[in-house]
């Protein structure tokens, strides 16, 4: 007599799967906790708030103009630096014109952003011309080794930041066969052929790229003048960020000073983290068993909504301990009641869950890209919770389903 064994491989699969994922969804839970004690000394598990990294500065800027066409656009072209930088709060206010009718402009930031940086893009025209050195200015004299740096000592040319369409700023590899960061200048195709024709004209000697005055060489090569590649000192990704947003984002159209600064107290939306993320515990739990009590959904569906919920919010929170993600402590609320909302939502419709999550998305991207203050940052907080309901969602529906099975 032969003994047969008889192993059924899926429900073993069923419980070794909802095993892992109820150890997962606890795991999550509680790492998003607030207030999670350091388990590792790599690893901190608790939130990490940008409340206390703000700082607030006032701006005096003199522009030498009172044409209000020109005072328009140097706002736009600040406002669009701040902007690109992800500057929190920028206001800039006209405060009238002192007595060489000159504009004085007051720009009041607020921010977590690098301060010495935000300084340099709000004091900076950053007009880009290319100039040729003056054939009387003795470059190597060891009585004024820095003449190569200054503008005064060399001709301007045609060639400036209107004729290229942007500048690209990438790494390339040095003549020492290292790796350095350089701004690729690149032309407007109508221009492309002039400006070869420069090139070719200086071939062997050093031209500059001049910036607000003070100028970089540029040695121009004998063979290949495919790309004007300029050097750029820098190493640091911020800088570099910094840079690539002055060079890009527009010319102030007239001369300007940077006048005066002064600190002042930061205004921000500050709210205890702990005391919001047990207070939106307590009301997500008792609005569920509200619904339950009157009866305005099923139990199986606020069963699911429920579970999603709580899935969203606990990896959100969990993503921004793991990932040491800054967080402003006014938007955990916003995210909670968007994460109940959507859900909610979902469950009930279910047919057009596609639809509703589309457009909601789309309005979230505008806003991200359009959008100025904190309405970049709470929208692109938003668009992650949009995904991550769908995808709790899909995780809530599937464990319940096997949870029954078993």
């Amino acid at each position: 007599m032969k003994l047969k064994i008889k192993f059924n491989v899926k429900p073993f699969l069923n419980y070794l799967s909802v095993i892992l994922l109820t150890s997962l969804f606890i795991s999550v839970v509680l790492i998003a906790l607030p207030l999670t004690e350091k388990v590792t000394d790599r690893t901190s598990f608790d939130l990490l708030i940008k409340d206390n990294d703000y700082w607030s500065t006032e701006f005096i800027l003199k522009l030498n103009t009172n044409n209000p066409q020109l005072i328009e656009k140097s706002r736009d072209i600040l406002f669009t630096r701040l902007k690109k930088f992800e500057v929190e709060r920028a206001r800039i206010y006209n405060i009238g014109e002192d007595e060489d009718a000159s504009t004085l402009l007051k720009v009041v930031i607020t921010s977590t952003q690098d301060r010495e940086l935000v300084k340099e893009l709000i004091s900076n025209r950053f007009d880009v011309q290319i100039m040729t050195r003056k054939e009387d200015v003795d470059f190597f004299s060891d009585e004024d080794q820095y003449a190569y740096l200054f503008a005064t000592n060399y001709d301007p040319t045609e060639w400036t930041r209107e004729d290229f369409r942007n500048i690209y700023i990438t790494e390339l590899k040095t003549s020492t066969n290292e790796y350095s960061n350089f701004a690729i200048f690149k032309l407007w195709p109508n221009r492309q052929g002039e400006f070869t024709k420069f090139l070719e004209d200086h071939k062997g000697e050093y031209i500059g790229v001049s910036v607000d005055g003070f100028v970089t060489p540029y040695l121009v090569p004998f063979d290949d003048l495919s790309i004007f590649a300029v050097p750029i000192t820098s190493q640091e990704e911020l800088q570099i960020k910094a840079i690539d947003i002055l060079y890009n984002s527009g010319v102030v159209p007239v001369n300007y000073t940077l006048e005066g600064e002064e600190d002042i107290t930061a205004e921000i939306i500050k709210l205890d983290h702990v005391r919001v993320s047990i207070g939106l515990a307590i009301s997500i739990l008792l609005t569920y068993i509200y619904l339950l009590l009157i009866k305005q959904s099923t139990f199986e569906t606020l069963r699911k909504s429920f579970l999603a919920t709580v899935l969203t919010i606990a990896i959100y929170i969990t993503a921004l301990k793991l990932l040491q993600i800054p967080v402003d402590t006014f938007i955990l609320p916003i995210v909670g009641i968007m994460a109940f909302l959507l859900i909610k939502v979902l469950v009930e419709n279910d047919d057009s869950v596609w639809y509703i999550e589309s457009i909601l998305l789309v309005v979230l991207l505008i806003i991200r890209l359009l959008g100025t203050g904190y309405m970049p940052v709470l929208a692109t907080h938003l668009i992650t919770v949009v995904i991550l309901s769908k995808l709790c969602l899909i995780m809530s529906e599937w464990y319940i389903h096997k949870v029954k099975e078993i």
